[in-house]
């Protein structure tokens, strides 16, 4: 077997130096406008959820949030200098229909904006937060008004897989009301995006019907977007962003699959019904690689090494 070269690891981003003629003045002029847009549309979005968190029994609440919160996400996008393209966005809505919204909208996981690119394309989604933070003021609030799932961390920890699966299992195919698709991000870490890496398969343990999406960045110079191990220090974060707001010719490619329903045999074993979804993803990426070899274990020591153990 070939050796794979540092551009083909799934946690390794592509180094490309910053070239101001890839910036160009006129962004460096728009970059305090790009911060103050994306803080305007931070604001207006937590007022939004806060005001839909009380007034989502009035008719016609539901539609106005998720028209909200689509426009919101493709401003915030925009702002940044992201050109969005997105096919498929029509399946999602046919979807809720059939399921009421207890299903699952499973992406690959590549930046900090895959959950602005995906409400933008598929409209709001229900988050798995910690268990903690819906007792904080207002987050609590915003957690609860987006269908957010709470998960005991220590619970999930423990031997036999916690809580994790059955909080998602109880969200998926429980009783309750449900106003919105839950989000899943089945690799459990952040990659480049060339390729997928191996899927837990907890997720998929409900057997719920499934709606794949597809998520790709590209940036003209050739500036690797994916927050992996570009992105180890605080200092190095801050300076990514910045850099992702002056890059010029950024794109965003979001596609949304058919969705699939688990067959008699993947009803049998949840780890069948993860590797048809994440097939059916591998076949929408051309060129993509197979890091079937890459779980969410391996990837973590990959990127913190000898820290892996004290990093959440």
């Amino acid at each position: 077997m070939p050796q794979e070269t540092q551009e083909e690891l799934p946690h390794r981003a592509r180094v490309v130096p910053f070239q101001f003629k890839n910036a160009g003045i006129l962004n460096v002029l728009l970059l305090p406008v790009r911060i103050t847009i994306w803080v305007g549309v931070w604001v207006f979005a937590l007022i939004a959820t806060l005001a839909y968190s009380y007034l989502r029994s009035i008719p016609g609440a539901d539609a106005l949030y998720r028209a909200a919160t689509k426009v919101s996400s493709y401003i915030l996008l925009r702002s940044a200098g992201f050109r969005v393209r997105i096919v498929g966005a029509a399946l999602a809505d046919e979807l809720a229909k059939t399921t009421k919204n207890r299903h699952a909208v499973v992406s690959n996981h590549i930046a900090v904006y895959d959950p602005w690119t995906l409400m933008c394309a598929v409209g709001p989604v229900a988050f798995v937060a910690r268990q903690g933070l819906f007792g904080v003021p207002v987050v609590g609030r915003v957690l609860e008004a987006m269908g957010a799932v709470g998960v005991d961390r220590r619970a999930t920890a423990s031997p036999g897989g916690g809580g994790a699966r059955r909080e998602i299992s109880e969200r998926l195919s429980g009783d309750s009301e449900v106003r919105w698709p839950l989000l899943i991000f089945p690799e459990g870490a952040t990659t480049t995006g060339r390729g997928l890496a191996a899927f837990r398969s907890g997720a998929f343990a409900p057997r719920a019907p499934v709606l794949p999406v597809v998520i790709s960045y590209t940036c003209q110079s050739g500036f690797d977007l994916s927050y992996t191990d570009n992105q180890s220090t605080a200092s190095a974060v801050l300076w990514h962003f910045l850099r992702s707001l002056l890059e010029r010719g950024k794109t965003i490619d979001v596609r949304v699959l058919e969705p699939l329903r688990p067959t008699p045999l993947m009803r049998t074993d949840a780890a069948t019904y993860a590797g048809a979804v994440r097939a059916a993803m591998l076949d929408a990426m051309p060129g993509a690689r197979d890091w079937h070899d890459w779980d969410n274990r391996r990837l973590r020591d990959a990127w913190y090494g000898a820290d892996a153990a004290s990093k959440d």
